[in-house]
């Protein structure tokens, strides 16, 4: 059976280019992170290899931090290979799109939805790749949540993860969630 989601919001998400030719907030970051997305060799294999055709579902917006150093290089990932046909949906301009997709009562952002060439979804990847998820969890424990004064050291040790990790560990991720279903080649 189809995703409901991918039928109700599809037809209103754009490609990357639009997508990123519309980012407004923090619009040098999000370039920044465009030029320097990469696919590794193993990483083209994994994607020229997908099982069949896949349809990808990413809720976003340009103010969101994990956004901006995400989506890019998934992005860069997907436009490798015309097995996915990737779309890109603003939650400013639809906030519903992300009522049955909230992670811990919130709706935190980006989030990935992946569906099969049948629209039949098979995972959802979101807000952050999970060693990260765990240091903001641990971060949050030892600080309490961020204030305006603690932001800036609050969010030091996750600004210096992502800086790290270039976007690898999101796209392995996601790169599992692509290669569920279908018939191996």
């Amino acid at each position: 059976m189809p995703d409901a989601l991918f039928e109700r919001h599809w037809d209103d998400a754009q490609p990357w280019s639009a997508t990123l030719e519309s980012v407004e907030a923090k619009r040098d970051l999000w370039l920044a992170n465009a030029r320097r997305a990469t696919v590794d060799d193993d990483e083209r294999a994994r994607l020229d290899d997908l099982p069949a055709a896949r349809r990808v579902l990413v809720l976003t917006e340009d103010w969101c931090g994990d956004a901006i150093r995400s989506v890019p290089t998934l992005a860069h990932a997907f436009e490798t290979t015309d097995a996915i046909d990737a779309r890109y949906l603003s939650l400013d301009d639809h906030p519903t799109a992300i009522e049955e997709l909230r992670t811990h009562g919130g709706a935190a952002i980006p989030i990935v939805v992946v569906a099969d060439e049948k629209g039949e979804r098979l995972g959802v990847w979101g807000p952050r790749p999970a060693p990260l998820q765990a240091l903001l969890r641990a971060r949050r424990r030892e600080l309490g949540a961020p204030t305006a004064d603690t932001m800036a050291e609050f969010y030091a040790p996750i600004m210096g993860w992502y800086g790290k990790d270039g976007g690898k560990t999101v796209l392995q991720e996601v790169l599992m969630l692509l290669e569920r279903g279908g018939e191996p080649r």
